[in-house]
């Protein structure tokens, strides 16, 4: 894949750490990869999901023909770029009320990785220590980001992954063997 198209935007507000470009979202930019209502979006209340200009670029037809196999009808989807030797704090997603009360699941699919990526997830605020997963290119996962969480790229290369945000249906249950 031509990483170079996911270097356009500027990083979210955290040190030149993480950033994202939206496949499909509440506008139709590429930079639009929050909600409405979001303290950082530019996107009005009352937009409406769409595909973004990216999901056009040709070389998207292989996204487009995988993510069109999932049973689900998505919110949003992204590419995330966590920069090399760089980590994502202990943090939660529960500032999103949808994944909280598991209306959506976010499936992550790594694009480009090495063993040197590293996601912890702790069973609460206190755990200091947490549970270790490399997770593989050719695979998706689904990761409950409602609990604490944290990503350490520990490489030289930038890490990239395809963020998934599905509605929850009864054929994502069934394919997820009943998490939700």
């Amino acid at each position: 894949m031509n990483f170079q198209l996911l270097t356009q935007i500027a990083p979210y507000k955290n040190n030149n750490i993480w950033t994202a470009l939206s496949l499909h979202g509440f506008g139709s930019n590429a930079s639009d990869i929050f909600k409405p209502g979001f303290e950082d979006t530019k996107v009005e209340v009352d937009t409406q999901l769409q595909w973004t200009s990216l999901f056009n670029e040709p070389i998207m037809k292989p996204i487009s023909e995988m993510i069109s196999k999932l049973p689900c009808n998505f919110e949003r989807i992204r590419f995330t770029k966590l920069v090399a030797g760089k980590t994502l704090k202990k943090h939660t997603d529960n500032i999103d009320d949808d994944i909280k009360n598991k209306k959506i699941a976010r499936l992550h699919i790594p694009i480009r990785t090495t063993n040197d990526v590293i996601f912890t997830f702790y069973e609460n605020e206190n755990d200091l220590k947490g549970k270790l997963f490399h997770l593989k290119t050719g695979h998706y996962y689904y990761l409950d980001v409602t609990k604490h969480h944290s990503v350490s790229n520990n490489s030289n290369i930038d890490r990239y992954h395809l963020v998934i945000d599905c509605f929850v249906n009864d054929e994502l249950k069934t394919l997820f063997k009943g998490i939700f």
